[in-house]
């Protein structure tokens, strides 16, 4: 669950609580830069294959129909948007899911809380980039739309996550702890997830129509239409994910020697606050002077 490398790791076990906390913290940092990597690669493959899906998911037209319905110009327009909630949708999954191994609960259950506060906080991102593939309006009034089906298909991905991981894990705990391993289960993880959550998403899609074109319960739910709306997402997650896990254990290892430079030099806090300040003050600045400009258009 998260990052291969890391499950079946037991935090609480360490003798010492501070190199324990300093773990935790690595791995939380980790898990987010995997998600932050596979955010950009789902984002570049999303921005051409999402509104394929989303076609395909919702108005339930052939792939050949979707296809054609691609316009260059608005995938570059939603690129944009894929990235930016990837950036924020990705790493925090990610992370949740390993502070969520901290806590003292069976693996369904820590599944299912996982599941349903990533869904509560981040379904106005889902919608809100839904809405834009489809070249949809955007309202408040939208945002939480199709709530149930959507927390539905979160609850079962986070058990999946939590139960396909840990048995690929403990199928061969060897090859698990290679790179190679880490690569496989994250990708075999993720697919697995996506299929078997497949059911929920595809009730959101139902719920999901445009009024005008609604179809019946019974034309809607068609086995080949959902191997084909399914398989696109599954794919497209399991290699971001895959490509992401191969930037953790970098990054665990970089969180690792930052933090024994900054307890060996504690002037850094400063400095690193410092820089914060100024690139946040930069981008202030930045955003003034383009407005100013537009303005005198």
């Amino acid at each position: 669950f998260g990052s291969g490398h890391i499950v079946g790791k037991d935090i609480a076990c360490s003798t010492d609580p501070a190199m324990s906390e300093q773990d935790f913290v690595g791995r939380v940092i980790g898990a987010a830069s995997q998600g932050a990597v596979g955010a950009v690669v789902a984002a570049s493959l999303s921005a051409v294959t999402e509104p394929l899906v989303n076609n395909m998911l919702v108005k339930r037209v052939s792939m050949m129909e979707a296809v054609r319905a691609l316009d260059p110009e608005m995938i570059k327009k939603f690129l944009q948007t894929t990235l930016a909630t990837n950036f924020i949708k990705f790493p925090f999954f990610e992370a949740t899911n390993i502070i969520m191994q901290g806590v003292d609960l069976p693996p369904t259950a820590r599944g299912a809380a996982l599941g349903s506060v990533f869904c509560t906080i981040t379904l106005p991102i889902t919608n809100y980039r839904f809405r834009k593939s489809m070249n949809l309006p955007v309202t408040p009034g939208n945002l939480y739309q199709a709530y149930g089906p959507t927390v539905l298909r979160d609850i079962i991905y986070g058990i999946a996550r939590n139960k396909v991981s840990v048995f690929l894990t403990n199928l061969n705990p060897s090859f698990a702890s290679t790179m190679m391993g880490r690569v496989v289960n994250m990708f075999a993880t993720v697919v697995a997830a996506c299929v078997l959550s497949a059911p929920g998403n595809e009730l959101r899609g139902y719920c999901l129509q445009p009024p005008d074109r609604k179809q019946s319960f019974g034309d809607f739910f068609q086995p080949v239409k959902f191997i084909r709306s399914t398989s696109v997402g599954a794919v497209i997650m399991g290699i971001s994910l895959a490509i992401g896990t191969m930037a953790t254990p970098q990054v665990e290892k970089m969180v690792g020697i930052m933090k024994e430079y900054l307890q060996k030099n504690p002037l850094s806090y400063v400095l690193i606050i410092l820089f914060v300040l100024q690139q946040v003050m930069a981008m202030r600045r930045q955003s003034e002077l383009v407005e100013s400009m537009e303005k005198k258009k």
